[in-house]
């Protein structure tokens, strides 16, 4: 019985002639960036499925989602540290944050120490429509490593902090 074959072993065979060592070390970097890389395809294009069906859209959730559960966890940010955590520019997060305000998911309030920024906050609907948003997307996480044990989803977390980790040490 032959091994199942993916997207990434397909690829390696469509550019094997840049590799012409099938063990190389380029071969496996490759095979390792594409399956990662169709991961998080996996993952968004569910997310934004839940979204067509959801109480907020894609963009909305991720705005929330970097607002609540994010590096300030729940605590009042600016639309710039807002913008830097979803890698959207300011322009595009202010219109964001126009849509959210008027849909009463978020309210800005003026910073006290400094006029000229706000402060953006969640409302107990923003919390709301996230969690429910939050919810269906963790059930697709879920199924997508289901065929994964708990000691092999912690080997695949130990090489991936590992990569993480080296590709932050070389800035």
């Amino acid at each position: 019985m032959s091994a199942k074959t993916d997207y990434a072993d397909e690829h390696l065979a469509r550019w094997s002639d840049l590799f012409p060592d099938p063990d190389a070390r380029e071969a496996l970097v490759e095979a390792a960036l594409v399956r990662m890389n169709r991961v998080m395809q996996r993952t968004e294009r569910e997310l934004r499925a839940i979204a067509q069906d959801g109480p907020l859209t894609y963009e909305e959730f991720r705005t929330l989602h970097a607002l609540i559960g994010g590096v300030q966890r729940g605590k009042p940010s600016t639309p710039a540290e807002l913008a830097e955590r979803t890698g959207v520019s300011r322009a595009g997060m202010t219109s964001r944050l126009d849509r959210l305000t008027g849909a009463g998911m978020v309210t800005r309030t003026p910073d006290e120490n400094d006029r000229r920024s706000v402060q953006i906050t969640a409302t107990k609907a923003g919390h709301k429509a996230w969690q429910q948003m939050l919810d269906a997307w963790a059930g697709a996480e879920q199924r997508l490593f289901a065929g994964l044990s708990e000691r092999e989803l912690q080997q695949l977390n130990t090489v991936l902090r590992k990569v993480v980790l080296t590709s932050a040490e070389q800035g």
